[in-house]
């Protein structure tokens, strides 16, 4: 049972990018440092009185699979050149993941700054690829979360939250349009609404 959630808002995603419910009610954030951090019973009462879009999970589960996105907003649009600069990486003029850049890597192009391959100097045969000295995109940083990775059965009742009354109603009201799946646990059969992922089985909690 955890005692560390954030709340999240399905419907102010960014890109691919999750928003959380920042720190003193300050809006959203697709930067996890500015996420408000609730407890068990904060998270169970946010939930218990919510928006159907707000969804408390689990902290701990996020944090293992955060990624470094650079938001274009911070950092120049156009080549920069310093002559004290050992170490430049560069970016898809013109491509996004929301806010996000896309830059070069050893394989393709990832908007993971981690993942970004750093060069001694430019490569004046990319035209189509803005260069920066690494320090500059590196302090503009920011760990985010991708909402493909929200597992709504682990990270909420798989870690102590009880669905809501409110929920469980609205849940019987879409007996329709159910899907199929075999539990690849238990092998015992479950019907949900998501007709792409297994949200879990109620045999194996």
């Amino acid at each position: 049972m955890k005692d560390r959630f954030y709340l999240v808002s399905l419907r102010d995603t960014v890109g691919s990018n999750t928003a959380f419910h920042s720190h003193h009610g300050r809006g959203y954030s697709t930067d996890q440092r500015n996420a408000r951090v609730y407890t068990r019973e904060e998270a169970q009462r946010a939930w218990n009185t919510g928006r159907e879009f707000d969804l408390p999970v689990d902290a701990d589960a996020v944090d293992r699979h955060l990624v470094f996105h650079v938001d274009h907003q911070f950092v120049p649009g156009k080549t920069i050149l310093s002559e004290s600069a050992t170490k430049y990486v560069g970016f898809v003029n013109g491509q996004w993941d929301g806010n996000d850049l896309f830059w070069l890597a050893d394989a393709g192009t990832t908007t993971d700054f981690s993942l970004a391959r750093v060069f001694d100097s430019p490569q004046a045969d990319r035209p189509d690829v803005v260069w920066l000295p690494h320090h500059i995109p590196d302090a503009a940083k920011r760990p985010t979360f991708s909402v493909e990775r929200i597992d709504r059965r682990k990270m909420t009742q798989g870690a102590g939250l009880l669905m809501p009354a409110w929920l469980k109603r609205q849940n019987r009201r879409q007996s329709k349009g159910l899907t199929r799946w075999n539990c690849p646990g238990c092998g015992r059969i479950s019907w949900q609404q998501n007709p792409y992922d297994f949200d879990g089985c109620r045999f194996c909690i």
